[in-house]
């Protein structure tokens, strides 16, 4: 008798480090299309995707910028909880 087939999940995407040293001083990741830049000691980090809404921002640490990467990627849309409003001109 065979095993029956077990779908497989899909792979999740991944936070890969492109550098140890990046722009801010501190590492810097690829994940879905965005570039996210982090000061030294990783905790503060900047989300780069120019079609983000919230591109250019700071967040926390890279682990809170994927969920919003994944939300636009996926859904086109930030969380419920947020608006992005755009910056006042000087």
């Amino acid at each position: 008798m065979s095993d029956p087939l077990i779908p497989l999940e899909p792979e999740r995407p991944r936070l890969v480090e492109t550098a140890a040293e990046g722009p801010l001083g501190g590492p810097s990741y690829s994940y879905r299309g965005a570039v996210i830049e982090c000061q030294k000691g990783g905790h503060v980090c900047r989300l780069v995707m120019l079609e983000h809404p919230l591109h250019g921002h700071s967040f926390g640490v890279a682990g809170t910028i994927t969920p919003l990467v994944d939300l636009w990627v996926d859904e086109r849309r930030l969380p419920r909880y947020m608006r992005a409003v755009p910056k006042a001109k000087r």
